[in-house]
C-alpha cells in the first residue's frame, strides 16, 4: 500500500503542535527578514487550517527556503521545518495560475505555457510517471523554461551545471571529445527526453557536451527541487535512483581494464545481478578472514585496505623502507624487544576504476588475505561472485584479462601471498608500502583527497608576513583564508575551501551556493539569505558567517562603538547579534582572476596550491615505474 507523502507530513506536524512549548527559538533562528512578521503560535494554529489566507503568514510560507536552521535550535527537540513545508505545502497549491517565461540567451521572453499548462506537460513526460499533479505544480513553480537556437550549447562536457534538463520540443545532440580535433556523436535527444541525472545524484560534471541540433525548448529543474520530490514522491525517488544505477553501472562497467573482454550479451546479463552501493566513511566492504563472496568495481571515492600484522613484522617492513631510502628511520624506532601483538597496517587505497575481491575467487581461496574499509564517502558496483564466475567460465578470454586486471590491482595488498611466487615484486610492493603514509594516507584520510587546488603552506618556508591573508581581503572585502588548520609535518594545509568534487554544501534550495560550469564552488551574493545551511553542513570548517556589509557610519555612531570599546568589539557584537542579517563567505579560488591572490602575494614562495588527485596519480605513476 502506497502511503501519502502529504498525510505521513500531515501527521508529523500535528503531532509537533502539540509538543511545542512556544519558546519562538526556532522563529528566532530564521534567517528571513519575514520571520520577523509571524509567531509560533500562528504557525502552529495554522496546521488545522485547511486554507492559509492571513497576509503574513502567506508572505513569510512563501518566502521559506526549508534551509532547516529552525531545526537545532529546538529545546524540544523538534522538526519544525516539517512544519513550516506542510504549511507552505497549502500556500503554494493556492497559487494561482500565471504566465510562464522563456529565457532566450540574455533576454526574456512570454513562452506559451502557464504554470497549470506546464504541470501537465510534465505529468505527460515518462520520467515523471505516477507523480500526483499537485507534486508537479510544485515543481514547475521552480522551474526554468530555456529556448535553444540550432547550434546553441546547453552544457558543455567536463562543466558542472547540476540541473535535470527536459526536452519538451526540439533536438538537442550528445556529444564527446575524443581528440583535439575530432568530436563523436553520442545519441540525440527528442521531444521528452532527460539528462542530467549523474549531476543531480552524484555531484558530477556532464560528461557530454549537448547542442541544439533545432530550435528547442528545454526546462531546467533545479537539484535542490529534484531532491525535494525525491523525498516527497516515493515512485520518483524509486525512478532516479534507479537511473542512476542503471547509468553508473554501465558507465564504468564498460571499461576495457574491467570487463571489456566479455560481449554484449553477457554484460547485460551481468548488470542484472549487480547492484550500486554507498559505502560510508569507516564501513567495512568486507574484512581478513572472510570467505570470497562478490567482486567490487570502486565507482567514486577512497577505500582503504590494511592487513593485521605482528608488530615485529611490521617493524621489519618499515626498516626495510627506510634501508631502500623511502622512509627516513628515527632515532630509537627500532631499539627494544619487538612487541609481538597484532596491529592494522595501511597498505594502500583503492579508488575509482579498481577492481577488487575477483582474485581471491578466481584462485579458490577460502579467506579474504586484507580488509577493505570506506575512508570517504564511497560508491562500490557489487558483483556477486558465483554470478560472475559462472559468466566467465563461459568467456575463457575474459576470465584471463579479468585476473591480470585484478593482480595488478592487489598486488600491494598481498605482498606477502604473492612472495613466494615473485619476490622481486613483493620486496617492491613492501617499499612502496612504506613511501604511502604521507602521499597517501595523510590526503586521503583528512578528506584533502577529495578537494581539488587545495592551498598548501610551506613553514620552513612561511615567515608569518600576513600578506597571503591581506591580498585576500583587499581583493574580497574580507580575508577567506586563517593561517590554521590541518599540520603535517612541515606542510599546513590552512582553513579554506578545498572545492570538493563531492561538496555536502551545495544542497542550497535558493542557489546561494553554487558550483560554476569550470567546478569552483562559490557564494550567488545577491541569491544568499544567511542561513548558514552551508557553513553547518561543510566538514571541515571552510565556510564561515559574516555580517552584512552595513552602510558607512557617521561620525556620532563611530564615536559611541569607540565609547563602547572601539570597533573591533563593536563588530564583535554585531557577529552575535541574531538580528543583524549574515552572508555566508568562502574562497572561490579567485573565480573571477587570472591568479590566486594569497600565492601571488607570497614573497617567499611559501604558498601554492595542488590538486591531490593528481598528486595520488603522481606517487601510483611512480610506484608502478619502481615495479617496473
Amino acid at each position: 500500500m502506497t502511503v501519502d507523502y502529504r498525510d505521513v507530513l500531515a501527521e508529523q506536524a500535528e503531532r509537533e503542535v502539540m509538543a511545542c512549548i512556544g519558546c519562538h527559538d526556532c522563529m528566532l533562528a530564521c534567517p528571513l527578514p519575514e520571520a520577523s512578521i509571524v509567531t509560533i503560535a500562528e504557525l502552529n494554529a495554522a496546521i488545522h487550517l485547511p486554507v492559509i489566507t492571513q497576509p503574513n503568514l502567506v508572505q513569510f510560507l512563501g518566502a521559506c527556503t526549508q534551509c532547516r536552521q529552525c531545526v537545532p535550535v529546538c529545546p524540544a527537540d523538534l522538526s519544525r521545518a516539517d512544519m513550516v513545508l506542510f504549511n507552505k505545502m497549502k500556500v503554494d497549491d493556492r497559487i494561482p495560475d500565471y504566465p510562464l517565461m522563456l529565457q532566450v540567451g540574455d533576454e526574456v521572453a512570454t513562452s506559451g505555457y502557464t504554470l497549470d499548462s506546464m504541470a501537465r506537460e510534465l505529468g505527460s513526460i515518462r520520467l515523471f510517471a505516477g507523480i500526483s499533479s499537485a507534486d508537479l505544480r510544485r515543481l514547475a513553480l521552480k522551474a526554468t523554461l530555456r529556448r535553444l537556437s540550432r547550434g546553441e550549447e546547453l552544457c558543455r562536457e567536463g562543466e558542472f551545471h547540476e540541473r535535470l534538463y527536459v526536452i519538451l520540443g526540439g533536438s538537442l545532440e550528445q556529444t564527446s571529445q575524443v581528440s583535439a580535433t575530432q568530436r563523436v556523436r553520442i545519441l540525440v535527444y527528442g521531444p521528452g527526453s532527460f539528462f542530467g541525472e549523474l549531476a543531480i545524484m552524484a555531484d558530477q560534471p556532464e560528461p557530454f557536451t549537448v547542442t541544439a541540433t533545432d530550435d528547442s525548448i528545454v526546462v531546467e529543474l533545479p537539484k535542490a527541487a529534484v531532491k525535494q520530490l525525491m523525498s516527497q514522491s516515493e515512485t520518483f525517488g524509486a525512478t532516479m535512483d534507479e537511473l542512476y544505477r542503471r547509468r553508473a553501472l554501465w558507465t564504468y562497467a564498460r571499461k576495457p581494464s574491467v570487463f571489456g573482454g566479455l560481449p554484449e550479451e553477457a554484460m547485460d546479463e551481468l548488470l542484472k545481478s549487480a547492484e550500486l552501493q554507498m559505502v560510508k566513511p569507516g564501513e567495512a566492504v568486507f574484512r581478513e578472514g572472510e570467505a570470497p563472496r562478490d567482486v567490487f568495481l570502486v565507482r567514486s571515492g577512497f577505500l582503504r585496505v590494511s592487513r593485521k600484522v605482528v608488530a615485529e613484522e611490521s617493524m621489519r617492513i618499515a626498516a626495510m623502507a627506510a634501508m631502500a631510502g623511502s622512509l627516513p628511520e628515527r632515532s630509537g624506532r627500532f631499539s627494544g624487544e619487538p612487541d609481538k601483538t597484532a596491529e592494522e597496517t595501511v597498505l594502500v587505497y583503492f579508488r575509482e576504476g579498481d577492481l577488487f575481491g575477483a582474485l581471491g575467487l578466481a584462485l579458490g581461496e577460502r579467506a579474504h588475505t586484507f580488509s577493505v574499509a570506506a575512508s570517504s564517502r564511497a560508491e562500490v558496483i557489487r558483483i556477486p561472485g558465483a554470478h560472475l564466475m559462472s559468466i566467465l567460465a563461459r568467456h575463457p578470454q575474459a576470465h584471463e584479462a579479468l585476473v591480470r586486471g585484478a593482480m595488478e590491482v592487489e598486488q600491494v595488498a598481498r605482498a606477502q601471498d604473492l612472495s613466494a611466487q615473485k619476490p622481486a615484486a613483493a620486496a617492491r610492493a613492501v617499499h612502496n608500502t612504506a613511501y604511502l603514509p604521507f602521499n597517501m594516507n595523510v590526503l586521503v584520510d583528512q578528506g584533502l583527497a577529495q578537494g581539488r587546488e587545495v592551498l598548501v603552506v610551506d613553514q620552513k618556508l612561511c615567515v608569518n608576513c600576513q600578506n597571503c591573508i591581506d591580498a585576500c581581503g583587499r581583493r574580497h572585502g574580507e580575508s577567506r583564508l586563517q593561517l590554521r588548520g590541518l599540520q603535517v609535518e612541515n606542510l599546513l594545509f590552512p582553513t579554506a575551501c578545498r572545492h570538493c568534487e563531492d561538496p555536502v554544501c551545495l544542497l542550497c534550495s535558493v542557489n546561494g551556493i553554487v558550483r560554476r560550469p569550470t567546478g569552483e564552488i562559490a557564494i550567488v551574493e545577491e541569491n544568499c539569505i544567511g542561513c548558514g545551511a552551508c557553513a553547518e553542513r561543510c566538514p571541515y570548517g571552510n565556510i564561515s558567517m559574516h555580517p552584512v556589509e552595513q552602510k558607512k557610519k557617521g561620525w556620532i555612531a563611530s564615536l559611541l562603538d569607540l565609547i563602547r570599546g572601539g570597533p573591533n568589539k563593536a563588530a564583535y557584537e554585531r557577529e552575535l547579534d541574531p538580528k543583524i542579517p549574515m552572508k555566508a563567505v568562502k574562497c572561490d579560488l579567485c573565480a573571477e582572476h587570472d591568479d590566486y591572490a594569497c600565492v601571488t602575494a607570497c614573497p617567499t614562495g611559501a604558498a601554492f596550491r595542488v590538486d591531490p588527485r593528481t598528486a595520488i596519480e603522481a606517487a601510483k605513476g611512480a610506484k608502478n615505474t619502481e615495479r617496473g
